[in-house]
């Protein structure tokens, strides 16, 4: 196997894509709190892995917002000039790949989980802003107070944000308060419109008045805070964090599907999971029949139902690969994702 992506730490190359013999640094990669990476190997050859926004741009905004984080925390003044290039690059590929379906996940250290949260976020709710047909003034506004939503956690103590388990109500009523820290700081960058300063204090807001801080509900919430929640959610969802894994999008999905109406907006939760890859490129899924498969390719009108690769026979030897569209076979079915094959074996 070689490396199919670069990792980075930080603002560094960790790794660059190419690299062979990655075994090596499986013990180190997992120090640093990577559990996933992406490969190239014979099983996967001529698999493409498309992204809506490239590993560059993801950077580039990535590395500008943690820069005038930590200048506002030296000076106590927002300036978000920096973060402009990066936001704009992004929202001119949205527009050229929007048609792509959402697989990757931001490989990224523990650390900088903050940041690499914001930028998915913001890819995730512009991709959806543009979906449902907003303006390009509006994506933009959008854009921004999504990349900024989470400012208020980079004010906490990092001990209790990352704390491993479940916190204690003391310590979960003290990251709640991430939202007003976030829109008090917000409030003081006028170059932003309240429109983007709102999400900092409402993305954890339901529709049927259960969030927080606040509790509002209904026609309460504006378009932007809707979004940013389905947003925000499906991210935290999918992304290892400290206190559980990372659960597999059609899991994600699920629980979306299952709120609709009572927390989330239902046109918003249909129009986005159309635009995930349930089943991602180059991942491994087992069939009902027994038999594990890669995925190779997408059919944009049934997400549930990738062309595959199949690999193993049900007892888990390998065979000469052949190739079905499930699209084509409608008696496949798809049982486990990647993720859920990790565990079983693990187990």
């Amino acid at each position: 196997m070689t490396l199919a992506k670069t990792i980075y730490k930080g603002r560094q190359v960790y790794l660059t894509a190419g690299q062979g013999n990655i075994t090596k640094y499986k013990d180190n990669l997992r120090r640093i709190g990577i559990e996933y990476i992406y490969v190239d190997d014979e099983i996967s050859k001529g698999i493409e892995i498309p992204d809506v926004v490239s590993d560059e741009t993801r950077i580039k905004c990535r590395v500008a917002l943690q820069d005038t984080i930590e200048r506002f925390a030296e000076t106590s003044i927002l300036d978000i000039s920096e973060v402009e290039p990066g936001l704009d690059t992004m929202l001119e590929e949205i527009v050229i790949n929007e048609d792509v379906k959402l697989s990757l996940n931001d490989i990224s250290i523990v650390d900088d989980y903050t940041f690499s949260h914001s930028v998915s976020v913001t890819v995730y709710g512009a991709l959806l802003a543009r979906k449902l047909g907003f303006n390009q003034e509006d994506i933009h506004k959008l854009a921004t107070g999504l990349l900024l939503h989470d400012v208020g956690k980079t004010m906490l103590d990092p001990d209790i944000l990352f704390k491993q388990g479940k916190l204690e109500e003391e310590e979960f009523e003290y990251v709640k308060s991430h939202t007003t820290l976030g829109y008090e700081a917000l409030s003081r960058c006028f170059s932003l419109t309240e429109s983007s300063r709102i999400i900092s204090l409402s993305h954890h807001e339901r529709l049927n008045g259960s969030g927080y801080p606040r509790g509002i509900s209904g026609e309460k919430l504006s378009p932007f805070v809707r979004i940013a929640g389905i947003a925000d959610v499906y991210d935290a969802l999918t992304s290892d964090r400290c206190y559980r894994p990372k659960w597999p999008a059609s899991k994600a999905v699920d629980y979306l599907i299952s709120r609709c109406g009572t927390e989330f907006d239902t046109d918003m939760v249909s129009t986005f999971v159309k635009q995930i890859a349930v089943y991602p490129n180059g991942s491994l899924v087992k069939l009902a029949n027994g038999f594990i498969a890669i995925v190779v390719s997408q059919n944009a009108s049934a997400p549930l139902r990738p062309r595959i690769r199949v690999i193993t026979d049900p007892e888990g030897k390998m065979i000469e690969p052949f190739e079905v569209d499930l699209m084509d076979e409608l008696s496949i079915v798809i049982t486990e994702s990647q993720l859920e094959l990790n565990k079983s074996i693990n187990q």
